[in-house]
């Protein structure tokens, strides 16, 4: 019998089952996202599993019969209907459509007005923009849990060498998403102050941040319903690579310190009052000295919400400790990823969450892809398992 996997949030609780949700970003507003349109895509198809009876807009490559009848044989319960895209262009008709029939939009990312009207947001786009916006950290966080923090215009960011020390962490300034490192830049030295000055010319300002020495990278996740009722959901251990890029989490049955976690719901009840509700991401920097410093917020399902949401009921089935998510990339085609993925859920060491077919999409010659969680009982065994997914055909 299929192991059935429940979360303990949907979509469908915060928004209902009339609006139509999207998790693609506007081609018309991207500039702090990934180029990549594979990866953009697989955004639409992320939370498929956490959507419940909702509507969902989504690439076609991220939704196809083979790829949803894998999330169903994995346990999860796919029960909204697809509206499905193959390109970007598509993807503005569609909304188009959809809005001229009169729904109602939940959406990830800000779009332009003329790509998605105001009037058919559930969630306005002016709070969106507004509680992302990285120029507005400090009104949303106490300042004794900020990292030390300037707003800089950008024709004097070479300047503020004189009076902040390397390294420097730098990010834009945008009402526009942003995600996967693309708006953050990380100073060492003076060349990269110039090349982060040219990278950064069309922000009229930008944030600058002391680098801080992180033991503990946390990503806690909360939603908020619409009449202002906070969930705290759990946290991920982040993954980051030298530049900051992310790469993955660990989830583990432990708890998160009670400080943080009532940081959080502050921050989520000043975004609510900002006019914003729907899932929130936390980023939290723990310190050598244990000390906490809160230095990004995500106000959209992070890539460790749809893991956190069903963490317990993964435990319960797989009787697993420790998750690792992780974006893979098969060696083969499609279907050969899919092969490999049945076997690895044969030995209870791997649960899909979201994948992409090239073939169905117009990428030119990529490569599939697929989010997932290896699973164990120690970060250890994970790492080897890890390890055995490569051979078997599938790099992280």
């Amino acid at each position: 019998m299929t192991t059935v996997l429940k979360p303990t949030a949907t979509f469908s609780e915060i928004f209902g089952n009339a609006a139509v949700f999207t998790g693609r970003s506007s081609p018309n507003a991207s500039r702090w996202l990934p180029k990549d349109e594979m990866a953009l895509d697989l955004l639409s198809g992320g939370q498929l599993s956490v959507v419940g009876a909702m509507p969902v807009v989504c690439a076609a490559s991220a939704s196809t019969p083979e790829g949803v009848g894998l999330l169903r044989d994995a346990g999860f319960r796919i029960q909204a209907h697809l509206h499905r895209f193959r390109n970007a262009a598509e993807y503005l008709e569609l909304i188009k459509r959809l809005c001229a029939e009169g729904k109602s939009v939940v959406t990830q990312h800000v779009h332009a007005e003329t790509d998605l009207p105001l009037s058919s947001c559930l969630v306005k786009p002016q709070a969106l923009s507004y509680v992302n916006n990285k120029a507005h950290l400090a009104r949303f966080v106490q300042s004794e849990n900020l990292p030390a923090r300037q707003l800089v215009p950008i024709a004097e960011l070479e300047t503020i060498r004189k009076t902040m020390r390397f390294p420097l962490v730098i990010k834009a300034i945008t009402d526009e998403s942003t995600g996967g490192g693309v708006d953050v830049r990380i100073c060492r030295r003076a060349k990269d102050l110039r090349a982060a000055a040219a990278y950064f010319y069309d922000c009229p300002c930008v944030v600058v941040e002391d680098y801080l020495d992180i033991r503990g990278n946390l990503c806690l996740n909360y939603f908020i319903d619409k009449e202002g009722g906070i969930v705290y959901l759990g946290f991920a251990e982040q993954v980051s690579d030298d530049e900051g890029r992310y790469q993955g989490n660990w989830i583990e049955d432990s708890s998160c310190a009670d400080g943080i976690v009532t940081a959080g719901r502050e921050v989520a009840g000043r975004a609510f009052e900002s006019g914003y509700y729907g899932f929130m991401g936390m980023d939290v920097a723990v310190l050598a000295d244990g000390q906490f410093k809160i230095f990004d917020l995500n106000f959209r399902a992070n890539g460790s919400t749809p893991a956190l949401l069903y963490a317990e009921s993964i435990r319960e089935s797989f009787n697993k400790s420790v998750m690792r998510f992780r974006r893979f990339t098969g060696t083969g085609d499609y279907r050969q990823m899919l092969k490999i993925v049945y076997g690895a859920m044969d030995e209870d060491i791997f649960l899909p969450l979201a994948s992409c077919d090239p073939s169905a999409g117009s990428y030119g010659d990529k490569r599939p892809v697929l989010n997932g969680l290896i699973l164990g009982n120690t970060r250890q065994e994970v790492l080897e398992r890890e390890l055995k997914l490569a051979s078997m055909g599938l790099s992280a």
